[in-house]
């Protein structure tokens, strides 16, 4: 597994040991993780990450590893969209009277229904930051430039209806 491809899939592993406590499960795969960060070579990081995956396999909300097409995004933009993504989901997922905002706050009118439980609802909110930074990457309206934590990106432009009128 080349180093690219290593960083992006343990640091979402990383992010979900910070969740619970995962035993000497956790314990295993977070050595894992730090042989495979000082191991040279692609193949023994394949190597490590195999045995994370197997571990990580017994539990049911382990991350799954992106398959498909890569990112279109270069790497340092990459890396600041999906930092910005994992402090939204810790955001979202450290709400406190999580059981009310669930009872009020629900996804988009077209899907109904309620979020499943606190970690669908930081994921949906992750994963919009994620998409807003892309979009507004891809717009030209941000180069991955932050500013400490926060994205240094331009908000869209506010459409205006046609043939209304303009407040002065």
């Amino acid at each position: 597994m080349n180093e690219k491809n290593w960083m992006k899939n343990t640091s979402e592993v990383n992010i979900w040991l910070e969740r619970d406590e995962r035993g000497d499960n956790g314990k295993a795969i977070e050595l894992s993780i730090m042989l495979g960060n000082n191991c040279g070579t692609d193949d023994m990081r394949s190597t490590y990450w195999t045995a994370i995956r197997s571990i990580g396999s017994t539990f049911e909300d382990f991350p799954k590893a992106r398959r498909g097409r890569e990112s279109a995004l270069p790497d340092n933009i990459e890396a600041s969209a999906t930092s910005v993504k994992n402090a939204v989901y810790t955001a979202f997922a450290g709400i406190s009277n999580l059981e009310m905002v669930l009872a009020v706050i629900l996804p988009h009118g077209r899907t109904g229904g309620v979020y499943a439980d606190g970690d669908a609802f930081a994921t949906h909110f992750a994963k919009a930051a994620y998409n807003a930074l892309t979009k507004a990457h891809k717009e030209g309206r941000w180069d991955g430039t932050m500013n400490g934590e926060i994205p240094a990106m331009t908000p869209p432009v506010v459409k205006t209806t046609e043939g209304g009128q303009e407040e002065e």
